[in-house]
């Protein structure tokens, strides 16, 4: 996604050029704030999660080698046709957590492979990959990740805090002195055999699962982790000043050049009003979508202290730098009492395959109360045993746009395409479901008109209007859009135009300009028994 060439002149534009390439509805960025002529103005719409499955509902990862007594941080990659799983273990003698490693042919069943790297109890027949460097204490694992652009002997990195050392460092003119508990990285070849870095990143020991990524766009690597310094309640009026409080846990975020040196944390995502005092946000799974332009997401656990209980968000990213939750309702169900997930759920960091158009997400389970809940709470519950789910889902269904059973409307910003035919990810989600489409043309506009980002004399496109356009009802992850006249729109590529959107009982995720070949994907897919494309291989070729 881009602007379209046009921005790159004198006279600047407002198009969104989406080419032929997925676009996510989970954010206001692609919607329109309408208008009289048009009768578009967004009503009776809005956000809201899809539905997962814990599939399977079972513990994957259990502790239950010689060298592990138990198993926390999760971090998983589908990785050279393989899952690949980095994860924390509690070892026995030892104090603190280090890095073992499994891996899995489908993601369900997992191997733990002798490697030979760390002695444990005098012994190196084990799993276990790092031990944090060679103050060895406490590592809480962050994440590991694929860097695209390092030299082959760093294609792995590793992001963590650990208990280093009683040593104070040099900040070499950072805003921080290193003492005790700092942030780290490690790299490897193979993400088996591990180096640290010698640079410190943070000098605090930030627990809970912080995660670092390399991002392609920005050209920066970017770190979100614990923050400890939200506030709230200040007040700076009058001759009596207050001083603010400490709001509870939140998400900052660093970025690196180079993956040594950091910028110091800012605050990304804190807690609010909606949320209540009761709330906290918890840890910072970050996730970019794989397959669509501009998508970034993280899965903070709302962390409800006076149950101690986990209740997992959703907030979304255009560019990886500001974030909003657009709903607060739970994305992952915590389970019924007494099962592996009753009271924590923390989701692991990065989207995984988990067959035809499905993804999958890990998270760490916890069948009791965290530590800060009421006594009568922890009373109930001994002990606590971690674990870990797994959760699938239909791609781009996390985030939608949702009208119910009164009909509702929303439409898009001016958009620049490339493809031919409209598709969309819909779903019913109550009786008498419907979604019909017109394609509206951008007008003329003046240079005065264009810069304040208004455009003149928008019309619906003869044939493409809501009279003309056949409604679907069905649940489809590429339903096909069309109109009495067919659905191809390839005469109007390239030409600033508008979707507008009427529909009740539905929730639309994703739409997409595809090009021509996706006929032939349907005809293809139809012909080994998909039924969703049998569906729609019908609409499109009665074009």
């Amino acid at each position: 996604m881009g602007l379209a060439p046009a921005a790159r002149a004198a006279v600047p534009t407002i198009e969104i050029d989406v080419g032929s390439r997925r676009q996510l509805l989970f954010d206001d960025f692609l919607v329109a704030l309408g208008s009289a002529g048009i009768e578009d103005y967004p009503f009776n719409i809005r956000w809201s999660l899809g539905k997962v499955r814990k599939d399977p509902y079972r513990n994957l990862l259990i502790a239950d080698q010689p060298s592990e007594t138990s198993t926390a941080w999760l971090s998983a990659l589908y990785d050279g046709g393989k899952y690949r799983l980095w994860y924390n273990a509690g070892h026995p003698s030892k104090k603190g957590l280090f890095v073992s490693y499994a891996e899995s042919d489908d993601g369900l069943t997992w191997r733990k492979p002798t490697l030979n790297q760390i002695d444990v109890n005098g012994s190196k027949s084990n799993n276990v990959v790092f031990a944090g460097g060679p103050s060895i204490g406490g590592l809480e694992l962050g994440n590991v990740f694929i860097d695209p652009i390092a030299p082959p002997e760093e294609r792995y990195k590793m992001f963590y805090p650990v208990w280093d050392t009683d040593h104070v460092y040099p900040n070499h003119g950072l805003p921080f002195l290193a003492e005790a508990g700092v942030m780290r990285g490690a790299f490897s070849p193979d993400g088996i055999g591990w180096t640290r870095y010698q640079q410190i990143f943070l000098g605090s020991y930030m627990d809970s699962q912080n995660v670092a990524v390399y991002d392609p766009e920005l050209r920066k690597y970017v770190a979100y982790i614990r923050y400890k310094n939200a506030k709230y309640g200040a007040l700076d009026a009058g001759e009596h000043t207050v001083v603010a409080a400490r709001r509870g846990r939140a998400i900052g975020r660093m970025e690196s050049d180079d993956f040594k040196s950091w910028t110091y944390p800012e605050l990304a995502i804190a807690p609010d009003f909606q949320d209540g005092f009761n709330v906290e946000l918890y840890n910072q799974p970050y996730s970019r979508y794989p397959s669509a332009d501009h998508a970034h997401f993280m899965f903070p656990s709302a962390y409800h202290k006076r149950e101690g209980t986990f209740h997992v968000n959703v907030a979304v990213s255009r560019a990886n730098k500001t974030w909003f939750r657009p709903t607060r309702e739970t994305y992952v169900p915590l389970g019924e009492p007494g099962s592996m997930d009753d009271f924590i759920i923390s989701v692991a960091p990065g989207f995984l395959p988990a067959g035809r158009d499905q993804l999958a997400l890990y998270y760490r389970s916890g069948n009791g109360p965290h530590s800060g809940a009421l006594r009568s709470v922890k009373a109930r519950v001994p002990k606590t045993v971690s674990g870990m789910g797994r959760i699938v889902f239909p791609r781009e269904r996390i985030v939608g746009i949702e009208a119910g059973a009164e009909e509702g409307t929303f439409a898009t910003r001016p958009l620049l395409f490339s493809g031919q035919r409209l598709v969309v990810n819909a779903e019913p989600t109550g009786p008498d479901p419907r979604l019909r489409a017109q394609i509206v043309s951008v007008g003329a506009r003046s240079t005065e008109s264009a810069a304040r980002g208004k455009y003149k004399e928008d019309a619906v496109l003869p044939g493409l209007s809501f009279d003309d356009s056949v409604p679907i009802t069905a649940d489809g992850l590429d339903s096909a859009v069309r109109w009495s006249r067919g659905a191809n729109l390839g005469e109007w590529a390239g030409k600033p135009v508008r979707i507008h959107v009427r529909f009740q009982s539905m929730r639309i995720y994703a739409f997409q300009f595809a090009e021509a070949v996706k006929v032939k994907w349907y005809r293809k897919a139809a012909d080994k028994g998909y039924a969703s494309a049998q569906s729609n291989l019908g609409v499109v070729e009665g074009i």
